[in-house]
């Protein structure tokens, strides 16, 4: 008789996944509100201040995926919100996988300016070519922007990403800043 193991190279699961944070952040358990979400993180503030917080989320997309549609999708964000904003892509490596990145920035009626950096990150599935995707997202309050832009993307940059067996992660970078071919 055969036997199956999961996770394996033919059932590869999720990454492994740790979140550096400073002294004073908190985790965010159960999160479930956010579909896929993995970890979650904030800086506690007195209720009247925006909490500068970070979300990581895992979720599978088909193999024909494009980044430049998770780019898009964050300018679209932009043009749907009060005042909606974007930079430009970037790209950059974490924990040995390239993410693609936008800024975006928006007036909440409650929270005021907002500033939010999402970045997309993929592992290919060998044994099918799908991808499985990482998003991390950071958002901070205008109020406090200068000094904590820095501290959001210090967070971001500290997280670990370890792939299954069976994955792999995608590195090309100037697939989606150059504007050539954008598959990941």
């Amino acid at each position: 008789m055969a036997s199956m193991e999961f996770p394996s190279a033919l059932f590869p699961g999720r990454p492994a996944l740790e979140l550096r944070v400073p002294d004073g952040w908190q985790a965010v358990p159960a999160v479930s509100e956010l579909e896929g979400a993995a970890l979650a993180a904030l800086r506690p503030l007195p209720e009247e201040e925006f909490k500068a917080n970070v979300v990581v989320t895992l979720d599978e997309v088909v193999p024909e995926h494009s980044v430049r549609t998770d780019l898009d999708a964050v300018a679209a964000s932009a043009a749907a919100r009060p005042q909606g904003a974007t930079g430009e892509v970037y790209a950059r490596t974490i924990g040995g996988v390239t993410f693609f990145g936008r800024d975006l920035s928006f007036v909440d009626p409650v929270a005021g300016t907002l500033l939010s950096s999402s970045l997309f990150g993929f592992l290919r599935r060998e044994v099918d070519g799908g991808l499985v995707r990482i998003t991390v997202t950071g958002t901070i309050g205008a109020a406090r922007h200068r000094e904590d832009y820095a501290t959001l993307h210090g967070v971001i940059d500290g997280l670990r990403v370890t792939p299954a067996e069976g994955t792999t992660p995608l590195v090309d970078h100037a697939l989606a800043v150059t504007g050539g071919e954008d598959r990941p």
